[in-house]
């Protein structure tokens, strides 16, 4: 039976796209509280939680230490921990061990955290990687390009959302490609509390498609939920643009196993993990990485209003050593896609938000005001907003770009930008 006094912590709850989480931790906890952490209550999010913790969601220690005053003030201790990002994983896993809740070790957190690590453990199990190396100057990834060959990608080693992942094609870009990866490292300004020298460079992998595998886990049991297309702009970066559940590649018996193993051999033991290949016109999987946290950029509504079931709740199920076994088939009920507004570059003057949305539509959310500045597309942080859609009964199609091209059409109307 659940204590009084006890709560649901949400590291990670108040950011935008993954308000669907409170709903499914009310639904795995049989309606208990839910708490979430942010720095300060100017976050619009944090009023539809019971409570919320002051402090910074990505700081571990900081995390922890609130937690704790929060407990001397109110008596009330986490039952659960649970991270929705990359940043939060390391907070959750200190205060799962610190009360002695279930959660993923700090030891597995490093291996997803640290991509190095990650890519040694699964090149050392036999699963299929890309080469790689690390290296921390230009004058190491000079030596490091030699032994891979261009083209190559590197990225940051313990950053998320495309932030600093960066496609070199020939030597002419290796100095400008790393200051630009360094440059988008330090533009955060600390916020993530990860190392802002440390990088990897990897062997390019030509894809027909790039997925992502949704993947449950509980003890020995890792069980794939969903497998979602993703679409990215423009190279050298990888910024996602779009996505779209289910998969053409739903059936790959062999991406879902592949995935399956990628959480065993890391490691991950509780809640869903995010999992991320390329697949070559060969038919090749090649993994690229391995999160031990929930999908971002809605897929989780994505796989919920496919699937019928919300992936939060089986996060937080997990946690709470509640998981029940899925069953064998996850039937889908139709097409779900979201795909990310992009204003025109320039001094946004005005912002026009339709009177009126077709029935497919099933959100849009704008974030871009007057005066922001709309810049080139390199991260998740230069989107203006996205829109979400469902087409029930419609199965996956190759080539599908519908969300994309409808997104395009609405972002000419939306915003009156003067470019400078």
């Amino acid at each position: 039976m659940d204590m009084p006094n006890c709560y649901i912590l949400i590291l990670g709850g108040e950011f935008s796209l993954r308000e669907r989480v409170l709903a499914g931790a009310l639904r795995a906890s049989g309606g208990m509280r839910i708490v979430t952490m942010a720095k300060n209550r100017t976050v619009a999010t944090i009023k539809f939680f019971d409570d919320y913790i002051p402090g910074d969601v990505a700081d571990p220690e900081d995390v922890l230490h609130a937690v704790k005053d929060y407990e001397n003030k109110t008596g009330a201790t986490p039952m659960a921990a649970i991270p929705i990002n990359d940043f939060t994983v390391r907070a959750a896993s200190l205060v799962a061990e610190h009360y002695g809740l279930m959660g993923n070790s700090r030891e597995t957190i490093h291996q997803c955290r640290d991509k190095l690590v990650m890519k040694q453990r699964l090149q050392d199990a036999g699963l299929p990687v890309p080469r790689f190396a690390a290296f921390n100057t230009m004058e190491e990834l000079t030596v490091c390009i030699q032994e891979i060959r261009l083209p190559v990608v590197i990225k940051p080693r313990e950053m998320a959302g495309s932030l600093g992942v960066i496609k070199i094609s020939c030597e002419e870009e290796i100095e400008s490609s790393f200051s630009r990866c360094v440059a988008d490292v330090l533009s955060i300004n600390g916020e993530a509390h990860a190392p802002e020298d440390l990088f990897l460079v990897e062997e390019y992998i030509p894809a027909w498609q790039e997925v992502s595998v949704e993947v449950i886990n509980q003890g020995d049991y890792h069980r794939a939920i969903a497998v979602t297309d993703k679409y990215l702009g423009a190279e050298p970066n990888f910024v996602e643009v779009g996505h779209s559940v289910p998969s053409v590649h739903s059936d790959n018996l062999r991406l879902r196993e592949i995935a399956e193993r990628a959480c065993h051999v890391l490691g991950i033991s509780y809640g869903v993990a995010h999992f991320e290949a390329r697949i070559t016109p060969s038919g090749e999987i090649k993994i690229i990485e391995v999160g031990a946290r929930t999908g971002g950029d809605t897929i989780m509504d994505l796989v919920e209003r496919s699937y019928g079931l919300n992936p939060y709740e089986l996060h937080v199920a997990s946690h709470l050593g509640r998981l029940a076994p899925l069953p064998d088939v996850l039937p889908a009920r139709g097409l779900s896609a979201v795909a990310f507004i992009k204003a025109a570059e320039g001094v946004i003057e005005k912002v026009s938000l339709p009177a009126s949305l077709p029935e497919y539509v099933v959100n849009m959310q704008v974030t871009a005001k007057p005066l922001d500045v709309s810049k080139q597309l390199v991260s998740w942080k230069n989107r203006e907003g996205s829109m979400e859609f469902f087409w029930p009964n419609r199965q996956p199609e190759e080539g599908f770009t519908e969300h994309l091209h409808i997104t395009d059409k609405y972002a000419c109307s939306l915003f009156t930008v003067r470019q400078v």
